[in-house]
């Protein structure tokens, strides 16, 4: 690569889908020449290919914590950083901490979001710490952007006016997962008690499995830390849910699956970016439209759903448009 090529480091910490929502921010930064190194965190390092990054620092410091032993751990990891000579910083996550760790790796350019009046001392406070600001509000956006296309916004310095975020599969693929795996021709499943955080009962969960599982051969799958919720799920169907311990084979379940049903989730997000076809289910709040289209599958065929009412007839009839290549949006 030319040593004029940018180099960037990309601080995300938040969860895997909020990682995920970068790809295609990756993907044109990596068709620019630019050497990219990330910060992330234990719970979402695995997000990404491993040759996605030139290098991934895992962040150690809490979050949202301002506490002096809190600020002198980011300032060490930011020492360490330094060593990279990165020339910009795009800082893509709400946590102070983010930005206290670019400024602290000294790294020239920095970009990072601020909230203009939404957020007035909050945006005097990121100007302070950023050498460059992209302007997002403070709440949910009317317009409904998607997320991807918003964190893309932080590389425009770097790929120009008419650059736009991918949809390309054959790009964004080969970023998340390792390596391909045969197709699996079983619908999959997510079983996670993030169906339960966004308001869905267990019950109402097991019969979309057995609604699916009426017309078409069922794949669960479920993280092993969600052990306790996929014992109940199992308790509820008789469906045994496969396990895993690591990020890596969970993405191939996904990725060779021909539908993945899930709730608003990293597995969601997986799926986007992979090509999986996405059952996509969300919580009935006064939001629905809004946090569906901004967590939308980001280039997947997808319905979206709203949970309310008999969405699992909603959920089981879905897969089947998916299949028959019907029309790919849905707006329950």
């Amino acid at each position: 690569m030319p040593e004029t090529s940018p180099s960037v480091l990309i601080v995300r910490l938040d969860a895997v889908g909020d990682a995920l929502a970068l790809t295609p921010l990756i993907a044109g930064l990596r068709a620019r020449g630019c050497r990219i190194g990330i910060v992330l965190r234990d719970v979402n390092a695995g997000a990404f290919a491993h040759r996605t990054f030139d290098r991934v620092h895992i962040a150690r410091f809490g979050l949202r914590s301002g506490s002096r032993p809190n600020r002198r751990e980011i300032d060490r990891e930011g020492e360490a950083i330094a060593a990279f000579a990165y020339t910009h910083a795009l800082i893509a996550t709400e946590d102070p901490g983010g930005y206290r760790l670019a400024r602290a790796a000294a790294v020239p350019v920095r970009i990072g979001f601020e909230n203009g009046w939404g957020k007035p001392f909050k945006t005097l406070w990121v100007r302070t710490l950023c050498t460059q600001t992209v302007r997002r509000t403070a709440g949910l956006d009317e317009r409904a952007p998607h997320e991807a296309a918003v964190l893309f916004k932080l590389g425009r310095s770097l790929l120009g006016s008419e650059a736009h975020a991918s949809r390309d599969l054959g790009v964004l693929r080969e970023l998340v997962i390792d390596d391909e795996t045969a197709p699996d021709s079983r619908i999959t499943l997510q079983v996670t008690d993030k169906w339960e955080r966004l308001g869905a009962s267990i019950e109402s969960v097991a019969e979309v499995a057995h609604r699916i599982g009426l017309r078409h051969a069922l794949r669960a799958i479920a993280s092993t830390a969600e052990g306790a919720y996929a014992d109940r799920f199992t308790a509820a169907t008789g469906v045994p849910v496969e396990r895993f311990s690591n990020l890596a084979p969970w993405k191939a379940a996904i990725a060779a699956a021909p539908v993945l049903v899930a709730p608003d989730s990293g597995a969601l997000h997986v799926a986007g970016m992979v090509g999986t076809p996405v059952v996509a289910a969300f919580a009935p709040t006064p939001a629905y439209a809004l946090q569906s289209a901004r967590w939308a599958p980001w280039a997947a065929p997808y319905r979206n759903l709203a949970m309310h009412g008999a969405w699992p007839i909603v959920a089981a009839d879905a897969v089947d448009d998916l299949l028959s290549g019907r029309l790919p949006i849905y707006r329950g």
